[in-house]
């Protein structure tokens, strides 16, 4: 039997919820599993909030079934319109978009990301890369190797100041001065 109701309690870590039937005047239901995309090998994990309107599948008594999932409602507004986006808007926020459409995947998201790979992380782009930070980016790492095209190049702007040693395969052409020690080395004679 196919049924609506909103969600009165939840049991996190079975995975349940009870859920409130209006239509039977306010009957409560046994302790439902949710149903989830992948439980065995990958396992996913999404609960229906308290008050949220589900869709359930019950027995011929009413006792026993699953929660199929949550629906919108007028009370619910959806959160996009177009066939195209897959979108999830988080309580506090945070937005994690895909469009099809425009083939465009974004994440706007309202405190830290954290990713962590226990071999090789690639990050390949067919154009510009760009990183902006209101406070700073640091890259750490026990060895750093940068490359540009063929011929290399590449440009900071900016000042910059490197704590350490500095070794040069090459020519070293300033436009201003270079200063050793307080010394102005660019017309220094031998």
């Amino acid at each position: 039997m196919f049924k609506l109701g909103i969600v009165t309690a939840m049991d996190e870590a079975r995975a349940m919820v009870r859920v409130r039937f209006d239509d039977m005047d306010g009957v409560l239901s046994y302790w439902l599993p949710v149903v989830q995309h992948k439980t065995l090998k990958d396992k996913a994990y999404w609960m229906p909030d308290v008050n949220e309107h589900v869709v359930c599948l019950l027995d011929e008594n009413g006792e026993d079934g699953i929660v199929l999932g949550a629906i919108y409602s007028d009370a619910d507004a959806v959160p996009v319109s177009s066939k195209d986006k897959c979108h999830i808007t988080f309580e506090d926020g945070s937005t994690i978009e895909y469009d099809r459409q425009s083939h465009k995947l974004s994440a706007d998201i309202k405190g830290d990301i954290s990713v962590k790979a226990t071999s090789r992380c690639d990050v390949d782009c067919q154009s510009d890369i760009f990183l902006r930070s209101t406070t700073k980016i640091t890259i750490q790492a026990p060895a750093l190797s940068m490359k540009g095209g063929s011929p290399a190049d590449g440009v900071f702007e900016g000042s910059f100041r490197l704590v350490g040693n500095l070794t040069v395969e090459g020519n070293i052409s300033a436009t201003g001065d270079i200063i050793d020690g307080g010394n102005n080395t660019n017309h220094h004679t031998h």
